[in-house]
């Protein structure tokens, strides 16, 4: 601690809290571009696995070219949730971080905004075929659809926190919001954690995963990261006359925060979501890179630019009602223990999968022209 301490008086606690975001950042685009760690994916795959027809589609499904293996996203989301929920519970009781105040451990339940949220937020990862940190990800691959899909994301979130879409996401996230009731919360997590082991059992019984140790290990890491970033931002940053505000592992907030960096630099200092989402991208570069899966992709034979665009406003909109993205609930919010990881996991789901009901998809097919840029 007198080391930190030290640190902060050379070099100052901005500094500070920025280059550890940004080593943060950098482990876990290595290991989510390793791993191809997905949460849309993982709602896939188990969306084919209790589907009736998953038997028939089984050889299909793993012939697609985004899946190398039987429920790979499934088995490093679930790993990745419980070793977040592990190594937080661990580290709090050995007084090595501090959760309190975390936003996701302060927020009361608001059953309407939080499954609104995410339910929005699940329709806009499916439209742009990635959450916030898969879009991240790939734009280290190269996939220019992803990096504008993340810029209008970036944009439409700054925009819900603070600018013209701020007053409607307040209204919608106040509704029918209630006092946080730790007797119903704690019995969300108890089947929350019930759920994550259920497919764990499952795919180690049936041997579905390719890699198994291998993927395991990379989402148990990508898991310690969340405790890393509380690590970084309330025992590193908890400076007397500037303290940085207590935030796990996530990217809706971080996102905006870099826009807004990007476009004021000269008036803002960077915070720790600068770092953590440029460490990101920076980490993904390096691992696709030495990996030779850089490949620069545009809109040619891709669905229209207005889906993806369309993709990142519920994502953003919806991210910002809910108070988190797939990794800062499923990950973040789990380890702290907020029963609300259950309806945030439903809400995804839910809005993913909406996208499967036949009047959507067949909109949807009816407008996805192909583009050519």
């Amino acid at each position: 601690m007198e080391t930190i301490i030290e640190w902060r008086d050379i070099y100052g606690v901005t500094t500070i809290v920025l280059a550890a975001g940004l080593l943060a950042g950098g482990l876990f685009g290595w290991l989510a571009e390793r791993s191809d760690y997905c949460a849309r994916s993982a709602y896939d795959e188990l969306f084919l696995a209790t589907s009736n027809r998953a038997n028939s589609n089984f050889a299909a499904i793993n012939a697609a070219p985004e899946r190398r293996g039987h429920f790979n996203q499934l088995w490093q989301v679930s790993i990745a949730a419980l070793s977040a929920i592990i190594a937080v519970s661990l580290a709090a009781q050995m007084d090595l971080i501090s959760i309190d105040g975390a936003r996701q451990h302060q927020a009361p339940l608001n059953l309407f905004g939080l499954f609104f949220g995410t339910l929005l937020f699940g329709v806009g990862m499916g439209l742009s075929r990635g959450c916030v940190s898969r879009l991240i990800i790939l734009s280290g691959r190269g996939n220019v659809r992803a990096f504008i899909t993340l810029i209008f994301l970036s944009l439409f979130s700054w925009s819900a926190i603070s600018g013209v879409l701020a007053v409607p996401r307040i209204t919608l996230a106040s509704l029918f919001q209630f006092e946080y009731a730790p007797l119903l919360s704690n019995s969300l997590v108890a089947i929350w954690v019930m759920f994550l082991l259920a497919p764990i059992v499952t795919i180690l019984r049936r041997g579905g995963a390719d890699q198994p140790l291998k993927r395991a290990i990379m989402a148990g890491l990508i898991g310690l990261l969340v405790p890393v970033c509380f690590f970084i931002t309330a025992v590193i940053g908890a400076d007397e006359f500037d303290p940085v505000p207590v935030e796990g592992l996530r990217f809706i907030l971080p996102v905006a925060d870099s826009l807004g960096y990007f476009v004021y630099s000269t008036a803002l200092a960077p915070k720790f979501g600068l770092g953590l989402v440029g460490g990101t991208l920076i980490g993904a570069v390096l691992s696709a890179k030495l990996s030779g899966r850089i490949v620069i992709e545009g809109f040619n034979n891709a669905p229209h630019p207005l889906r993806y665009i369309l993709g990142a406003f519920c994502m953003a909109f919806g991210g910002v009602i809910a108070g988190g993205c797939t990794v800062g609930w499923l990950l973040t919010g789990g380890s702290v223990l907020n029963g609300g990881v259950l309806i945030a996991f439903v809400g995804f789901g839910l809005g993913n999968l909406s996208l499967r009901l036949s009047f959507i998809s067949g909109f949807l097919d009816a407008d996805a022209a192909v583009s050519r840029v």
